[in-house]
């Protein structure tokens, strides 16, 4: 029988989350669930639960004695944009083949998209990266396809590693921000080709950002500094 997820736990695997975007946890420190009921004070019966779910999702892995924080790789990150592409493409060929968007699903794009540019512009990276998660889960929650929309939250959870990633270039904001609106574009204009090209080239974009970052052989070292800032 799976597991019942109460709000408890999810609050726990955000708190957990946030440690490791906050570069508080990094690739190998141990996540002990008894530390983690001092820190947070909260039992540790749902930070188990927490651990769990994120042990599921790859975030976290079990060496033999202990929980760690897990390596993020490119391999990782080129599989989870693989992912988001198949979904996020046949998303746009159903909203297409259905008449596109309906006024108020299109309005609520809109909305989400001027949060993200108007986080963009406030340099609050932070609150930019969930507003576009919300975008991108919304492309799959309007092709109603639930389980697009299931398997998508499973990804999105897990780009939320990439998240502390994309802060060390921060002129990649403004680019998603134009990119996004191409796509509302294209799909307003129920442009079945520009919103395929427009998905391909986000999804590259980032692809290729992501790779300039773990390429460079400094990142984990401004890793590490940014935690012992945070200390």
């Amino acid at each position: 029988m799976p597991r019942v997820r109460g709000n408890t736990v999810d609050i726990a695997v955000q708190k957990i989350l946030r440690k490791i975007e906050n570069y508080e946890l990094v690739t190998g420190d141990i996540v002990s669930d008894l530390e983690l009921s001092k820190e947070f004070e909260m039992s540790r019966t749902p930070l188990r639960e927490a651990i769990m779910i994120l042990l599921d999702n790859g975030i976290l892995e079990r060496t033999k004695t202990k929980v760690v924080v897990r390596a993020i790789t490119l391999k990782d990150i080129n599989e989870i944009l693989e992912v988001r592409e198949a979904i996020e493409l046949k998303s746009i060929e159903i909203i297409v083949n259905n008449k596109g968007l309906t006024k108020a699903q299109l309005k609520e794009l809109n909305q989400i998209q001027e949060k993200l540019c108007e986080n963009t512009n406030n340099r609050d990276f932070d609150t930019f990266f969930e507003a576009d998660s919300r975008f991108h889960e919304k492309i799959a929650e309007y092709s109603g396809n639930e389980r697009f929309l299931d398997i998508c939250k499973r990804i999105y959870l897990q780009s939320q590693r990439l998240r502390w990633i994309t802060m060390l270039t921060p002129s990649r904001y403004t680019e998603t921000c134009e990119e996004h609106q191409l796509i509302i574009d294209t799909l307003t204009k129920l442009d079945l080709n520009a919103a395929i090209n427009a998905i391909k080239s986000h999804l590259l974009n980032s692809k290729i950002n992501y790779e300039d970052i773990i390429n460079n052989k400094q990142w984990n070292k401004i890793a590490q500094q940014m935690k012992n800032m945070r200390l």
